[in-house]
């Protein structure tokens, strides 16, 4: 396979529709055709971890009888997409990536699916993550190939790995995602796509595993901000306003966030900032609270929100099953007193609303969404150097879930990276302002692009 992040990627999502509605093109032969591009790239790329190939064509059927009747279940129909597999999907499995027998955790298809199958998209299969969706990176389970290099295979990012390369690859029209401390945006980062963390209440979370109940929230990984604009004001609950980034208030939470950046990522960036201020964007220095308590929150709060989910029996029990990445995580709560848990939610807090009343005074706030290039995956190779690359590659994305923020990742254009692959621009609002987040995102892809 030469090279499978290819140009021959599917039309826009509106074009895809629009070539539906005028019969140029069937819903079934567009499903065909990604099965057919999953058939081939999928035994290398390892994006999907189960494909629906007979669910997903009588699905498009369906919906090419319904066109014939003059049926429109509106822009989404006929859409494929790849679903990340901790989302349940009436007819497919859910392994939350995991070995370990999941029955009677896992409920029925929820409410988000339910309504992009409403609207007629079709659901190809389900795409990989790493086990229980605890971090980036397993030893014993299967990581998806980054298809930003064909040679060797480097870090996809995660949890959600899958869904971005499938995306990356041009396997799915879109893809879903669920993000908990940065696993839409970070791997969206790394596979050079758009990746969109919802702010938590947005969108129903029945129906999926749950990593950490309190941090997560659904996501999506598209070619564009268009695909993504097109999908979210489908889904409704996140209206784009009209923005112009000409006078813009843009914070910059250099504390931290654009501290120790790998070389490429920094010059990347500075090149970003300089593109955004001639285009009339005004920087305005901020801290954002909370660093200081990520490694509470993701060491200590996140795996005991998993194994109260889990059930401790049930995780002991498993042990022989588990990634050693997972069961060094989650053990770590094992005798994580209730008080302390009950502590670090109520600062939690403290923290989020501090974050609003600063976010108050900007438009939006920036940073890159990885301080680091993604790496050879072949070079992480302990329970050690995946915790210590679990630690560096989500630090910029971990603390938006912490403060309840929603946030963007766009992939910076080759022209402002010198050669480097894999770098994304992260891009955050209040909470709840999930239609201005993505007219801004809009906006900055638009100045990149030019």
């Amino acid at each position: 396979m030469a090279n499978e992040q290819t140009d021959d990627l599917p039309p826009s999502i509106g074009r895809l529709g629009a070539d539906l509605r005028s019969g140029k093109i069937t819903a079934e032969a567009v499903t065909a055709g990604f099965l057919q591009k999953i058939g081939a790239s999928n035994p290398k790329l390892s994006a999907y971890a189960h494909v629906a190939h007979e669910q997903a064509l009588q699905a498009a059927r369906r919906v090419d009888a319904l066109l014939r009747q003059g049926v429109d279940l509106g822009p989404l129909m006929g859409v494929p997409m790849g679903v990340k597999d901790l989302f349940s999907v009436e007819g497919m499995p859910t392994a939350a990536g995991s070995r370990a027998d999941l029955t009677g955790l896992v409920g029925g298809e929820g409410p988000f699916i339910r309504k992009l199958k409403q609207m007629g998209c079709i659901v190809l299969g389900k795409t990989r993550t790493t086990e229980f969706a605890m971090g980036t990176f397993n030893l014993t389970h299967p990581t998806p190939w980054n298809p930003i290099d064909p040679s060797r295979k480097h870090m996809p990012g995660g949890s959600s790995s899958g869904s971005a390369v499938a995306m990356a690859a041009g396997l799915c029209a879109f893809s879903v995602g669920g993000d908990t401390g940065g696993s839409v945006r970070q791997p969206a980062a790394f596979c050079e796509v758009v990746g969109y963390k919802a702010s938590a209440a947005l969108w129903p979370l029945e129906g999926i595993f749950p990593l950490a109940p309190t941090l997560d929230s659904i996501g999506l990984f598209t070619r564009n901000m268009d695909d993504l604009d097109l999908i979210a004001a489908a889904l409704g609950g996140a209206a784009m306003p009209a923005w112009q980034l000409d006078g813009a208030r843009v914070g910059l939470p250099e504390r931290v966030f654009c501290d120790g950046l790998d070389p490429e990522v920094e010059a990347a960036f500075n090149k970003v900032l300089d593109a955004l201020k001639r285009a009339g964007a005004v920087f305005k220095s901020m801290d954002l609270p909370g660093t200081e308590r990520v490694a509470e929150t993701f060491g200590r709060g996140v795996p005991a929100e998993f194994l109260g989910f889990f059930g401790r029996e049930r995780f002991m029990k498993n042990r022989g099953l588990l990634d050693p990445v997972v069961w060094f995580r989650a053990s770590a709560a094992l005798d994580y007193p209730a008080d302390l848990y009950l502590h670090l939610l109520r600062e939690r807090h403290g923290l989020q609303e501090q974050a609003r009343r600063i976010l108050s005074e900007v438009d939006m706030a920036i940073m890159p969404t990885s301080p680091a290039l993604t790496v050879p995956a072949d070079s992480v190779g302990d329970v050690d150097a995946v915790v210590a690359w679990n630690a560096r590659a989500l630090r910029n994305t971990q603390p938006i879930n912490l403060l309840g923020l929603c946030g963007v990742s766009l992939p910076i254009p080759a022209a402002y990276c010198a050669g480097a692959r894999g770098i994304g621009l992260q891009l955050v609002c209040r909470n709840g302002e999930d239609g201005a987040l993505l007219a801004m995102a809009r906006a900055v892809e638009a100045v990149l692009a030019r």
